[in-house]
């Protein structure tokens, strides 16, 4: 395990994060509708990626269309079935509906995402911790690295069919750089 998630963070699965990417204009309208993404403000498809503590990619769902939230996406994807009693993982302010789905499941899986600034104007002194930061910036390092190849730049729309498959192997390369992490190096 990386020194940077002793001790707080030793008990990590997996991190995960969603990233979108454009795609060409869909030429049906329903496509449209399902693919447009008011947050990137063009037409994108997503993908929710999971690495694990040493910063290889452990896991992909299915490329989803840019209207689907990233709950909804991991729920769907199969992700929190995999997760068992005692795990933790890390996720950012975009997966907070998961809570909910595994409280209701029963299993004690832990969920570690970056405090929310809700009624008040500021966050108190233990809210800015850096340490989630400083662990969950590893998923940041490798989503730029799936964007290195720029495959992933405007998928035409004839090629949706087989994105996920594109996806798999932007993937593939990714986990055949070297580590993001060493194993004496603390970011």
């Amino acid at each position: 395990m990386p020194e940077c998630f002793s001790p707080g963070y030793s008990d990590t699965r997996v991190i995960i994060d969603c990233t979108e990417f454009r795609i060409e204009v869909p030429p049906t309208v329903d496509d449209r509708v399902v693919c447009y993404s008011h947050y990137k403000k063009g037409f994108t498809a997503k993908v929710i990626i999971g690495i694990t503590p040493g910063g290889f990619i452990c896991f992909k769902s299915k490329v989803a269309r840019g209207r689907k939230t990233n709950s909804q996406m991991t729920v769907e994807s199969g992700l929190l079935g995999l997760l068992e009693t005692g795990d933790v993982f890390l996720a950012d302010k975009g997966f907070a509906e998961i809570k909910k789905v595994l409280g209701d499941s029963g299993r004690e899986v832990k969920i570690v995402m970056p405090p929310f600034l809700t009624k008040k104007h500021e966050f108190s002194k233990k809210e800015t911790t850096y340490e989630v930061a400083r662990v969950r910036i590893h998923v940041e390092r490798i989503m730029q690295r799936l964007r290195v190849y720029r495959v992933l730049d405007k998928i035409p729309h004839n090629l949706f069919s087989c994105i996920d498959d594109i996806v798999h192997m932007c993937c593939v390369l990714v986990n055949l750089q070297p580590p993001i992490l060493s194993t004496n190096n603390s970011m």
